[in-house]
Parts: C-alpha cells; structure tokens; sequence
C-alpha cells in the first residue's frame, strides 16, 4: 500500500472539495461565521475530583447578524446544571454543539442558527 503525505492528501481534499460558502452566483457567501465569547465551565465529579473546560465556538448563520453577548452565558449555565458524569459520557464536543444550538436558537438574536462549530475545546 502506497503511503501518501499529509500535504498530499490535504491537496487532494480541497481540489475535491466544493465551493462551499462562496457558492452562491457572484461568488457572495452564503454562510457567515460569528464567533463568541469564550466559556469555561467547571465540574466536580462523584469521586471528588475537579474538572475545567475551556471551549470557543462559531455560530454558522445564513445571514450577516451579530449575537447577544448573554448567549455564551447562558450556554455556561446550562452545562454547569450538568454533572460531570452526562458531560463525559460518550463525545463531550456533541454534547457542547447541541447545548449550544439549542440555547442559540432560543435566543431572538440566534434563532436563524444553522450550527455551532466546537473551534477549540480543551478538558482538564
């Protein structure tokens, strides 16, 4: 079996890759990127031990549009109602994405979301 570089192989996938958010005629984008604030949540778990997570997200809109700052908080509370336990089980990152969808969506400001993007998640 032949053995491919990286950079080969990421070649190959964005010559593959469709336009994406510059398909749109006149080479507009058709989805908008709205970062928000960091969150850090902390857990304690049923042994006693202390859990710290550090995450930054993007919200994918199908419009230009600017957020509530309140959002990122209401995502952190809603996590924190969380036990350690639920959070860990299975991908902790899908767990994040749909929280946060679903607080986004609830929001006047964020009820056009179409995803929330897990940029950087870090668990300690």
């Amino acid at each position: 079996m032949a053995h491919l570089s990286r950079r080969a192989v990421l070649a190959a996938l964005l010559a593959l890759a469709p336009l994406g958010a510059h398909a749109a005629e006149g080479g507009e984008p058709t989805e908008f990127y709205v970062k928000m604030p960091g969150i850090v949540v902390e857990f304690w778990d049923a042994d006693g031990l202390f859990h710290a997570v550090n995450m930054d997200l993007s919200a994918v809109f199908p419009a230009q549009t600017s957020l509530n700052k309140k959002v990122s908080d209401k995502i952190a509370q809603t996590l924190s109602a969380m036990p350690w336990e639920e959070f860990s089980r299975g991908n902790p990152a899908a767990t994040i994405k749909a929280v946060a969808l679903d607080v986004l969506r609830k929001d006047p400001s964020g009820e056009k979301a179409k995803e929330v993007l897990v940029l950087k998640l870090l668990l300690r």
